[in-house]
């Protein structure tokens, strides 16, 4: 399957995901992770800035950005029902778990799945 062939809904959701902020993460012809990222909120940075600023030059600063770029991001895969969203191997559309590795697959047939890394 080539990206071309993808699915007219699987690629309206992937088209509407984008513009709503979404990256593309990687990317299969069954499978497409998407990442939305954030730095943290301004609130919080102007706190620190206001505490912490006057020693050390807005390093803490930068340090709570990048924990929160790295920490805080939210992952969305979409995807075909047709392969398995941890191996690949090819399932059946009604399947509830991969017979290869042993994931539980949801009964729809495109994925929706949003998770947020801690």
């Amino acid at each position: 399957m080539s990206y071309a062939n993808r699915t007219e809904s699987l690629q309206r959701q992937i088209d509407d995901a984008i513009a709503e902020g979404w990256r593309i993460e990687s990317e299969t012809p069954e499978r497409v992770v998407l990442v939305k990222r954030n730095v943290g909120s301004l609130g919080v940075h102007l706190i620190l800035a206001l505490l912490t600023g006057w020693w050390s030059f807005g390093l803490v600063n930068l340090v709570y950005g990048a924990y929160k770029y790295l920490n805080d991001s939210q992952r969305r895969v979409l995807r075909e029902g047709t392969a398995c969203p941890e191996c690949g191997a090819s399932v059946a559309a009604d399947a509830s778990y991969c017979q290869n590795c042993g994931t539980e697959l949801p009964p729809a047939a495109v994925e929706s799945e949003t998770t947020s890394a801690s």
